[in-house]
């Protein structure tokens, strides 16, 4: 069963050490994630790198990362940083 993790409409560095916490909660209970980043407005770099972490640990594992309606804003900065493809999101439209 997929738990959905809500990042709300901004996650900046200030939010990623709840995040992490939270991803390593779910995963240890044998939970599959899934980000809704439907409503994000502003990402900084430090959460998407966290997230891009997150995704290389998930693909070791045949865990598959998945996206929850991602916001133009939160595709835009993954292409931005150069990570869109590296978290599945090259198929999202901006």
């Amino acid at each position: 069963m997929a738990k959905v993790i809500d990042c709300g409409d901004a996650l900046g560095i200030s939010g990623v050490g709840d995040l992490h916490t939270q991803i390593l909660m779910e995963l240890s209970e044998g939970h599959e994630i899934q980000f809704d980043v439907s409503q994000i407005e502003r990402i900084d770099a430090a959460a998407l790198q966290m997230i891009y972490a997150f995704s290389k640990e998930a693909a070791t594992n045949a865990t598959p990362l998945k996206w929850n309606e991602p916001s133009e804003a939160f595709v835009r900065s993954a292409k931005l940083l150069g990570l869109a493809g590296l978290i599945n999101l090259e198929d999202e439209a901006v």
